[in-house]
């Protein structure tokens, strides 16, 4: 299961969840079953329109299952969902790391 995780900076595991799904400037990529960690850079946050849809789109080719971010906007929401992509909103401001063991550990 690979997790995507909004983030605006790259390769710093100690930053806070991106408040914003489709316009975050990064994802980091957790992999739950060889528990991997990568960064890549969101390319469809730039656009000037369908931002959340461009970025389901690109998490999509990359065989993601689940989202975590701060916020979803309504047809993002819908379309995950569509696609069968699990959403997690943290309750609160939680850094990159911490998400991570908790995914580790199951105690998200």
């Amino acid at each position: 299961m690979i997790i995507a995780i909004s983030t605006d900076k790259k390769d710093d595991l100690d930053q806070p969840v991106s408040e914003n799904f489709g316009r975050s400037q990064c994802f980091c990529l957790y992999n739950a079953d060889t528990e991997e960690v990568i960064f890549i850079e969101n390319i469809a946050g730039a656009g000037k329109q369908n931002a959340g849809i461009k970025t389901i789109n690109f998490l999509l080719e990359l065989n993601v299952d689940t989202v975590l971010s701060g916020r979803f906007g309504t047809i993002t929401t819908v379309l995950l969902r569509e696609k069968n992509i699990q959403i997690i909103i943290p309750q609160r401001t939680k850094i990159v790391s911490e998400i991570i063991n908790q995914l580790k550990n199951q105690k998200l």
